[in-house]
């Protein structure tokens, strides 16, 4: 590894260690409807809901591809956290219409509005070009790392032994610094902190 290669990796192991940053991250990639393989279906249901005045579970069987005990279970969740209100059907007292709440619509307001502050304050002291070259930088970078995957440097002799040594250097410390990333893979106590969800707000479990 050369020196620029290595105090690259140092800077993104700091930028990690930002708790804003890194919560934010992973919040806005959940947040992004535009991306359904990295959405909540619970996210997923709630922007379906606002292009639609209702919908049925059937409905949203088809348009979210999931299961009718899995959309269950969903609808049951959103409804307790008051994002969404079922209604019988005027024509068909068997159908069950599913539909937003105003509370449903302030939460999606209020959660772009708070994305969308944060990101414009985080990238402030870049630029416009500066900004637009650091995206292309890391879609370049991403897209050339997943298509490695399962990369063969993972696998390398060299890079097993250094997690070895970071491994033994950070084993017993729980990697309790600044809420960071244990170098197990695991996710330490300041980071359970940090994700844990409001009981009102959506979860990701469906």
């Amino acid at each position: 590894m050369t020196y620029d290669s290595q105090a690259l990796l140092t800077l993104f192991g700091r930028l990690f260690q930002q708790r804003a940053f890194v919560s934010a991250a992973v919040r806005s990639t959940r947040m992004n409807e535009h991306d359904p393989q990295r959405n909540s279906n619970q996210l997923r249901l709630l922007h379906l809901l606002t292009e639609h005045d209702h919908l049925t579970n059937s409905d949203i069987v088809e348009d979210l591809d999931i299961r009718p005990s899995s959309v269950s279970a969903l609808v049951a969740k959103l409804e307790d956290a008051e994002l969404i209100e079922r209604q019988a059907s005027p024509d068909d007292k068997r159908v069950t219409l599913i539909s937003l709440t105003d509370a449903g619509r302030k939460f999606l307001a209020t959660a772009h509005k708070a994305k969308d502050d944060f990101s414009e304050a985080l990238f402030t002291t870049l630029s416009e070009a500066e900004q637009a070259q650091l995206r292309d930088i890391l879609q370049k970078l991403l897209k050339d790392l997943e298509a490695k995957q399962p990369s063969d440097w993972a696998k390398s002799a060299d890079f097993k032994a250094f997690m070895e040594q970071a491994q033994a250097l950070h084993r017993g410390h729980g990697m309790h610094m600044h809420g960071g990333m244990g170098m197990r893979g695991g996710i330490g106590p300041n980071m359970r902190d940090m994700f844990r969800d409001d009981p009102r707000r959506p979860h990701d479990d469906y």
